[in-house]
């Protein structure tokens, strides 16, 4: 895969959605929040995307962020998002938001019938809340598993997966590294979001990822990329299946859509 810059991903134990990630604000509030939309839902078409009213998003492909940089705003508190498909509505329900904080509404899983009511791979737009602080040396990285499977097929059982990062040249950690020097993660859940840890020296590094119980010293990683690390930075990183049909690079094979704050 080609080289990602400026960050990379990030693990430490999972919480799953609905956590202290999820915003639950019910009461009523006044000014803006700063609000971006990723649409990693596979078998979802474009998609559009409004809030109380306002366009947050048009004609959104698979593995798409809008705005593309940067942050678009919307009224904080409660507020329904709509989400529609050619005029189709496929979402249409309260996401508050917070006032003055950054927040990224992640799209994701599977609209239609393909799933019951009820389970984790059925379409959920979730609003995450997107840190204030900044990192003092090196960056910050936080990892959301948003790929329902490792293949291209909704059909397809849900995995999860192994996530080794490490400084490039370096070896991959068989145990948990110290922090900040490299990141190991293991069964990361569908769903599952971590919280930002460091990686404290800025430069080059290995980024491997696994179906979690595959051997790495023989398996075939799902991705294996090199990545560099810019100083004071931080973002997150969304993983995402492959898009059934697609045959050219990046979206016919599990990726990563990375998300700088």
């Amino acid at each position: 895969m080609r080289n990602l810059s400026l960050l990379l991903l990030v693990a430490v134990p999972a919480v799953l959605f609905g956590c202290d990630e999820r915003n639950d604000v019910t009461a009523p509030s006044t000014g803006t929040a700063r609000v971006r939309i990723v649409h990693v839902a596979p078998t979802a078409p474009v998609l559009d995307v409004a809030r109380s009213g306002a366009t947050l998003a048009t004609a959104l492909t698979y593995g798409a962020v809008s705005p593309a940089t940067g942050y678009g705003a919307s009224p904080a508190g409660p507020g329904v998002l709509r989400v529609t498909a050619s005029g189709t509505t496929l979402f249409d329900a309260q996401i508050p938001l917070l006032r003055d904080t950054a927040q990224t509404i992640v799209l994701l899983g599977n609209p239609g019938a393909a799933f019951p009511a009820g389970s984790a791979r059925t379409f959920q737009p979730v609003a995450l809340k997107d840190t204030a602080a900044a990192p003092a040396a090196g960056a910050w990285l936080r990892l959301v598993h948003a790929a329902d499977s490792v293949a291209a097929t909704a059909g397809a059982a849900t995995s999860a997966v192994d996530i080794y990062i490490y400084p490039q040249g370096g070896a991959r950690p068989t145990a948990a590294p110290a922090a900040g020097t490299a990141i190991r993660v293991i069964n990361a859940s569908y769903r599952a979001v971590t919280a930002y840890l460091p990686l404290t020296t800025p430069g080059a590094y290995t980024v491997e990822v696994f179906v979690t119980g595959a051997a790495p010293a023989t398996a075939t990683p799902l991705i294996a990329s090199t990545v560099t690390l810019a100083n004071l930075s931080k973002a997150t990183v969304v993983a995402r299946r492959a898009l059934a049909g697609a045959t050219t690079a990046p979206l016919n094979a599990f990726g990563l859509v990375l998300l700088p704050e």
